[in-house]
């Protein structure tokens, strides 16, 4: 791009999304938002070779048409719209929620807990209505006063109390839960956006589809393997399964011991092993690194990947390493001090 230039464009397509565009010099970023409630609704990049082959248009035109054939846009009316309005763009992301531990009340916090003591009791609060729908549901409920005391196991429908309790075992191990941490799995593209706009540094875990039986072939796999038969580790392949904030001078090998040793109460899946991604942002940087034998290798593209289309013609992974030994289903031996490369 010449001096003076504009790297980002802002444009308002048919009165109903918003198409911002970035100059990478590499490639084209994309990002789309819905004009009414100003959230991100998609993101990617376009093939800067393919822009730059048709100088007949703007550079700017031409990314904006391969985006609209891209995402399938039928462009009708597109407008250019002042930058100012992509700052606030920006600030309606801010700080989307990442992976919450699942209350029994939504109306309460893990904050909330904290706050009040409640973890130091191994209890969870809830408001009348919710005591008892849980006690219908055979929950033991205990009654907290106005000072904070607990008492019981009590009968809910005969205290005079507005406030009241939950064991927090009892619940982790409750159906209600565990279907609430599931039902994560449904919204792939949703937590992922949160991850890309959170402000604060965090990570996100991806691990490979459990419902893919021929994933098995690279499961647990080293990535000198996959790149010996041609492979690198598709997005596609993976499933994100846990987002949090990265609490400060938190580092890979720290999440390692944790999602191996200590589990989040709300993390219901494989502990961390070989073949597993952890993606870390940190002072706004997205970076990818591929859980190897002894240390964890960095990966350029994971998060760039264009979704694959449906090739018919092309072989499975089971077909591509025919050829390869299977390997066994287990983890790769653990160790403690694992270096990035």
């Amino acid at each position: 791009m010449m001096s003076g230039q504009p790297k980002n464009k802002l444009y308002l397509v048919n009165g109903r999304v918003y198409l911002h565009l970035m100059d990478n010099a590499e490639d084209f970023g994309y990002t789309l938002y819905d004009k009414e409630t100003m959230r991100l609704i998609h993101y990617g990049q376009v093939d800067i070779s393919a822009v730059r082959k048709q100088p007949a248009q703007g550079i700017f035109d031409a990314a904006r048409c391969a985006v609209f054939e891209d995402y399938g846009i039928n462009a009708v009316t597109v407008e250019t719209v002042p930058m100012d309005m992509f700052q606030k763009l920006l600030n309606a992301q801010l700080d989307p929620p990442l992976d919450e531990y699942p209350m029994p009340d939504r109306n309460c916090t893990m904050a909330d807990v904290a706050c009040t003591g409640y973890l130091k009791d191994g209890l969870l609060p809830v408001s009348d209505d919710i005591a008892k729908d849980l006690s219908r549901r055979g929950f033991a409920i205990y009654e907290v006063d106005d000072h904070g005391d607990v008492k019981g196991p009590v009968d809910v429908n005969s205290s005079h109390h507005s406030l009241f309790a939950v064991s927090k075992a009892g619940w982790q191990n409750s159906h209600a839960f565990q279907e609430a941490v599931a039902d994560r799995m449904n919204h792939q593209k949703e937590r992922e956006l949160a991850f890309r706009c959170q402000t604060q540094d965090c990570y996100a875990i991806y691990q490979l589809n459990h419902h893919d039986p021929d994933l098995r072939f690279i499961r647990y796999e080293p990535l000198e393997n996959l790149q010996q038969q041609g492979q690198r580790p598709q997005r596609d392949n993976y499933e994100l399964v846990y987002t949090a904030q990265l609490p400060e001078g938190t580092g890979l090998n720290a999440l390692w011991t944790k999602f191996n040793t200590d589990h989040p109460a709300d993390y219901r899946h494989p502990s961390m092993s070989v073949s597993d991604v952890i993606a870390v942002k940190r002072n706004g940087v997205v970076t990818c690194y591929y859980v190897d034998q002894f240390s964890f290798a960095v990966l350029d593209d994971f998060l760039a990947q264009r979704p694959r289309q449906t090739n018919l013609n092309k072989p499975s992974i089971k077909e591509q390493l025919a050829a390869k030994p299977v390997p066994g289903d287990q983890p790769a031996a653990k160790t403690k001090n694992r270096e990035v490369r």
